[in-house]
């Protein structure tokens, strides 16, 4: 049981990165697709302390190591996302 729910948890941040990044580069706008870029780009920046719930319930389940991985790639790509912007916004 501990195992299927770290596998869900450690998936909502990769899937959330994965549904961003497509939504803000689309040419429609409004405000229930900016509702849902805010609500997944939190998700995909939270993917380090969903990392931290995984690890504590399931660490040796390879899936969820796996999954960790992620969620700490996706926190990274939407930092990295952010440092991109603020860069643009500067020059």
């Amino acid at each position: 049981m501990k195992k299927t729910v770290a596998l869900i948890l450690e998936s909502i941040p990769v899937l959330s990165a994965l549904t961003t990044y497509p939504l803000i580069f689309m040419k429609a706008d409004g405000d229930i697709i900016r509702w849902i870029i805010n609500i997944t780009m939190a998700l995909a920046f939270l993917g380090f302390v969903f990392f931290i719930i995984g690890r504590k319930l399931a660490k040796d389940h390879k899936p969820v190591r796996i999954l960790g991985i992620f969620d700490l790639i996706a926190t990274a790509s939407v930092i990295g996302f952010y440092i991109l912007v603020f860069i643009s916004l500067a020059s």
